[in-house]
């Protein structure tokens, strides 16, 4: 597009609208390639800015009067720099260790000698879910229903989630028995699974997964049999009635004893 104006003549080039998408905690380049640097670089200025909403935006890194300024702002202060020889034709902005608060639209405009160049590009951060929180609800009983829940309190929606069970023997994971069942949660990323009575004792994995990558916990779930708990009760009685018949019987001992010191304490006194 060429715009004259009164005099001289001033040449707007403005490259396709692009996007990229990268994983948070990642580097990114993004282009801008411009031919003014051919001219005098004495009065070469470019300008990246990030685009927050139709009214605020504010500048990523600069070039003017010969120097770089590439601590514009705070959030991305030591993370943005010039990838190549800005001068020379290659604008391109590099950001590492990408944060959510990056994403956003991108304007490179570069200026010299009253010509322009621009490019627009549209960055979006995902991230990864973060590690999720496993928990137990219920009872974990013979016969009782149980309800394993687990949750990413933060990541790129949507994030998927699926439950597995551990062989503990070479730690391979399996899938969950038939008979267990799978109910949505109110709650924003949480994903609870419940199972019933022929679930058994073991180790429990939770995976949290998305386009930016998974993470996962675990649980250790141990089930209670009525039988079991039958023994454990009995046993438990047993020491009980045992403990209180040993208390009685050193008690009653203690007694005799007692009694024993104090008669024949007493007779000497009886003969006098």
């Amino acid at each position: 597009l060429g715009v004259c104006l009164s005099a001289s003549c001033s040449i707007w080039l403005a490259e396709a609208q692009t996007e990229f998408k990268r994983v948070a905690e990642e580097n990114v380049t993004l282009p801008c390639h411009h031919r003014l640097g051919l001219l005098e670089q004495s009065s070469l200025d470019i300008e990246w800015l990030l685009h927050i909403s139709e009214t605020v935006q504010k500048a990523v890194i600069t070039y003017s009067g010969g120097r770089v300024y590439d601590d514009l702002n705070e959030e991305q202060k030591g993370r943005v720099s010039f990838t190549s020889n800005f001068l020379a034709g290659d604008a391109s902005l590099q950001i590492i260790s990408l944060q959510s608060s990056d994403a956003g639209k991108y304007i490179c405009k570069v200026k010299n000698a009253g010509q322009y160049e621009w490019a627009r590009i549209t960055l979006k951060v995902v991230e990864k879910p973060s590690k999720p929180k496993c928990w137990l609800e219920g009872e974990m009983l013979e016969g009782k229903e149980l309800s394993l829940q687990c949750r990413s309190a933060s990541g790129t929606a949507p994030i998927s989630y699926r439950w597995q069970r551990i062989n503990e023997e070479d730690e391979r994971a399996e899938h969950l028995p038939p008979t267990s069942r799978v109910s949505k949660s109110a709650f924003p990323h949480s994903f609870p699974q419940l199972l019933n009575q022929y679930m058994s004792t073991g180790l429990y994995q939770c995976v949290a997964t998305n386009e930016a990558g998974q993470e996962s916990c675990v649980v250790q779930v141990t089930v209670q049999h009525a039988q079991n708990i039958g023994m454990i009760a009995g046993a438990v009685c047993g020491v009980v009635v045992g403990l209180s018949l040993l208390f009685l019987v050193v008690r009653l001992t203690i007694r005799r004893k007692e009694k024993k010191r104090y008669e024949e304490e007493e007779a000497p006194n009886e003969i006098r």
